[in-house]
């Protein structure tokens, strides 16, 4: 298998991991395998296997998924090695790397009581995860870039960002319920001196601002003729967003009940992330003139 198609194959694996990682969060079953890490307390075959408790077999389906998603990334970073440009390789490595520390931050989690500051530097280190690995698939495809344009590296990295701000902005809001859609507590300015409506605030003004924004790339890129590749991410974005923002307002209207919207958020707010990163290291350049991975 290419570099390339590894890549891509880890990149959606991690996404469905930072989706059942929200799963897991907003079931509360992140600490269903009690304190021990990386097996489960009291759990068959000496904890290798979780016993028949709806929280520890998602926390264990967590941790076993977390496993795969690395077993993936150096398995692309093997073939990369072989096959495709040093630095590549060692975007690859980093990836490696850095899940390496996503298992230590995973374990702090866990041993930590699953203290939220920890929780959203896990995800944070998952993103960190998915876009290097982003950068390795857009690296080594070969008609992914057709040339550089930094004015467009710009917009597309600015889509990236808002992306970004986002996804941590809910991770700190998703499981604190504050009545009220689109506005918060149905009001055009709350007060702001409750730390947590203030955090629900600045989530919807920044995705609200990131929506239009994304909508005005999408146009954009369109009638300035950008590569199919950058101009199907940015719609992808765009789409993803959509759903992520439908989500966020089911979220509120069943009161922060259900733990299979904050999966189904999470992840496809994960989807804008990586989508806008593809574009942005498409118009940089990063797979142009490539014959091969």
């Amino acid at each position: 298998m290419t570099t390339r198609n590894l890549s891509r194959w880890t990149v959606a694996a991690t996404l469905i991991l930072v989706a059942f990682g929200g799963f897991t969060r907003g079931s509360r079953s992140g600490y269903g395998c009690a304190d021990r890490w990386p097996l489960c307390q009291d759990g068959l075959l000496g904890g290798l296997l979780p016993r028949m408790e709806f929280h520890m077999i998602v926390e264990w389906t967590h941790r076993w998924l977390a496993a795969l998603v690395g077993v993936l990334a150096v398995t692309a970073a093997v073939v990369a090695w072989r096959r495709a440009e040093r630095w590549i390789a060692w975007v690859a490595i980093s990836a490696v790397l850095v899940i390496g520390i996503q298992a230590w931050v995973g374990r702090l989690v866990v041993v930590g009581n699953l203290d939220a500051d920890l929780v959203t530097l896990h995800l944070v280190i998952s993103m960190t995860v998915a876009a290097l690995l982003t950068v390795v698939a857009v690296a080594t495809t070969p008609t992914s870039g057709i040339e550089r344009n930094r004015a467009w590296t710009y917009r597309f990295g600015v889509g990236a960002v808002v992306a970004f701000a986002v996804l941590l902005l809910g991770s700190f809001v998703h499981n604190l319920y504050i009545p009220g859609w689109p506005l918060v507590s149905n009001e055009l300015f709350p007060d702001l001196s409750n730390r947590y409506v203030a955090l629900h605030f600045f989530h919807r003004v920044v995705a609200g601002g990131g929506f239009f924004f994304l909508g005005w790339l999408a146009v954009r890129s369109y009638r300035d003729q950008r590569p199919d590749f950058e101009q199907w991410a940015v719609r992808i974005g765009l789409g993803a967003y959509a759903v992520a923002i439908g989500l966020g307002a089911a979220h509120v209207f069943t009161k922060v009940t259900w733990s299979g919207l904050v999966s189904a958020h999470l992840g496809v707010a994960s989807i804008v992330w990586v989508s806008m990163l593809g574009a942005t290291a498409s118009a940089a350049g990063l797979g142009a003139g490539l014959a091969s991975d």
